[in-house]
């Protein structure tokens, strides 16, 4: 069986991927601090659960694993990432947030270095700077702003949501009609 078909047979379940993306996103452009709330919830129950499998792979292959301490010591961060971000979510917040903001901030440097550097190979590479420059921006007013950074960053995951499950719901009707037509 081939991709096509494959995809063509399933595609009630990308139709409902798209809904629940498109969902997600309009619930967090209305309801952005519970949204907010929901994801840190999933990041901590993710964080506990990843930490206590790794402590428990850590103990049981101790006698055959000489990196099982290694083990330990990430299965321990996470649960502590877990138990941190569940009972002081904000901090998990702002920490997210500048984050994100050091990305822009050091991505956006990086490119304003390329372009100067491609400079006297291309032309447009004014093009880069202006990329380089908005990302610097962008991390300048995540750190600066931080409360207006969260809702940002929170309207553009919701954003893409709605977007990406706008175009996951569009894609499976074209294959329920491929799926009809075999």
């Amino acid at each position: 069986m081939d991709l096509t078909s494959t995809l063509s047979k399933n595609w009630s379940v990308l139709f409902i991927r798209g809904l629940i993306a498109i969902i997600f996103g309009v619930i967090t452009w209305f309801a952005p601090s519970a949204s907010l709330s929901i994801m840190l919830l999933f990041f901590a129950g993710y964080f506990l659960f990843d930490g206590i499998l790794r402590v428990w792979v850590a103990w049981n292959s101790k006698q055959n694993n000489p990196y099982w301490r290694w083990l330990l010591v990430g299965g321990v961060l996470s649960v502590f990432a877990g138990l941190v971000t569940l009972f002081a979510p904000n901090v998990t917040t702002i920490l997210l947030l500048y984050y994100v903001a050091a990305w822009a901030i050091a991505i956006g440097a990086v490119e304003i270095f390329v372009a100067l550097k491609l400079r006297a190979e291309i032309s447009g590479e004014w093009l880069l700077i202006i990329t380089g420059a908005l990302s610097v921006l962008f991390g300048l007013y995540l750190i600066f702003n931080p409360s207006a950074g969260i809702h940002t960053l929170l309207w553009l995951v919701a954003t893409y949501a709605v977007i990406f499950g706008a175009l996951i719901v569009l894609f499976s009707l074209k294959l329920k009609k491929l799926a009809q037509r075999q």
